[in-house]
């Protein structure tokens, strides 16, 4: 009589082993496939505020303020991370303002009637030139005169501008979302590491915007998901629509 024989400790072990080779081979582009899928949803969003941000300027003449990221609000339309555009009403001027005259903080989401956050739940990031987005009494509506002064470089040396006169800047901070403002919390997730991440949190006139680049790479990590307004698109839609002469 033959006796059934079962598996020995050797002969489950390999087939263990095989099955973990199998479902990794299948898990590694199933994660792949995920965060492209963000990225690509990431992407999305930010045409879409950039979209917004133009049928704005054509309705109003000019671009929003952020929504400011901290402080008190103090009665004068500037509640922080509300997603509505902060402002003085009695000066005209964005309650942000840094250095060369930009204006900075979270997309003011509710105002444009876009999405709040990206793929990861953070803000989006908003700089505009404060010329821009400045109202009466601060200054009258946008002209084709009016200058952009926001920069936007490959890399945190400044060497390689993309852009040099844009009048407004959005991104995501990307997977990893350091320095972003985290959703849940309306506080600012840790600073990034590297040159080129930071560069794009520090509440300036100029960004970074490059090829993603892993944890232990040689130009430092970077995921940052970096869109920008051209002044001469703003300027042509606004003349299309008869907004501007």
């Amino acid at each position: 009589m033959n006796a059934e024989r079962g598996f020995t400790l050797i002969e489950m072990a390999i087939a263990i082993f095989i099955i973990g080779l199998l479902l990794g081979g299948i898990l590694v582009p199933l994660t792949t496939q995920v965060e492209q899928r963000q990225i690509r949803d990431t992407q999305k969003v930010l045409e879409e505020i950039k979209e917004a941000l133009v049928g704005f300027a054509i309705v109003n003449g000019r671009l929003p303020c952020p929504d400011k990221t901290a402080g008190a609000a103090t009665g004068l339309n500037d509640t922080p991370n509300d997603g509505v555009e902060d402002f003085n009403p009695l000066t005209g001027i964005c309650s942000t303002i840094g250095i060369n005259n930009t204006s900075y903080g979270n997309v003011p989401w509710a105002t444009l009637g876009v999405a709040p956050t990206d793929a990861w739940g953070n803000r989006f990031r908003y700089s505009v030139t404060d010329n821009y987005a400045r109202r009466p009494p601060a200054s009258g509506l946008l002209t084709l005169s009016t200058a952009g002064v926001i920069r936007v470089y490959t890399d945190a040396s400044f060497t390689t501008g993309l852009t040099l006169v844009s009048p407004a800047v959005i991104l995501s901070h990307g997977r990893n979302g350091w320095g972003a403002i985290n959703s849940l919390t309306n506080v600012a997730n840790a600073a990034p590491a590297s040159l080129d991440e930071l560069e794009n949190t520090d509440d300036d006139d100029r960004f970074v915007s490059r090829p993603p680049s892993g944890l232990g790479a040689a130009a430092g990590e970077f995921d940052d998901i970096v869109t920008w307004l051209s002044r001469s698109t703003l300027m042509n839609r606004m003349v299309a629509a008869g907004k501007l002469p």
